[in-house]
């Protein structure tokens, strides 16, 4: 009887190992991306417009700064905009970051920046890059959509998370 509780308590400790390793080991290519896609949400911001000629369709522009969470960092500064619906008709758009005139190219499925990204099949993206400045702490971005009228979206360089320390006062929120 005790050889049957002592190989029955190996049997036991065994499985328990197995179990830990595996619930340990459990941070697999798939979770690392939904926590980079969670981290993009922190350096965006959002805008609707809508095409009152068109029954009011309506349509939602996110962008993203990038630079923060890049796994290679980048001497440029790197946006990405995304429109969703994809079919929603801008002829033109141009893009100004403080003043100064910003690199627009459309983003192909397949590119690199689209693990930054929450992906959606009915969206179109288009990657803004601009050379850097350092001591810029604030981005004011005007997205002028044409026929679109032009909006502002404001973006910080550096995301004030409760993980941060603040600039204002020398305390730590965590």
């Amino acid at each position: 009887m005790q050889n049957f509780l002592e190989k029955m308590m190996r049997i036991c400790i065994f499985l328990l190992s197995i179990f830990v390793f595996c619930a340990c080991s459990n941070k697999n290519g798939e979770t690392k991306l939904v926590n980079l896609k969670t981290q993009t949400l922190m350096f965006s911001q959002k805008q609707r417009i809508v095409n009152e000629s068109e029954n009011n369709e309506s349509a939602v522009l996110i962008l993203a700064y990038l630079n923060p969470i890049l796994d290679n960092p980048s001497s440029d500064d790197i946006f990405v905009l995304s429109i969703t619906p994809d079919s929603f008709k801008i002829i033109d758009l141009s893009i100004i970051i403080n003043n100064q005139s910003s690199e627009i190219s459309e983003l192909a499925r397949d590119d690199i920046l689209m693990k930054y990204l929450i992906n959606n099949d009915f969206t179109r993206y288009f990657k803004i890059r601009r050379k850097s400045i350092s001591n810029e702490r604030n981005f004011v971005v005007k997205i002028c959509p044409f026929p679109y009228d032009c909006f502002e979206l404001n973006l910080e360089k550096y995301s004030k998370s409760l993980y941060y320390r603040s600039v204002d006062v020398d305390t730590q929120y965590n």
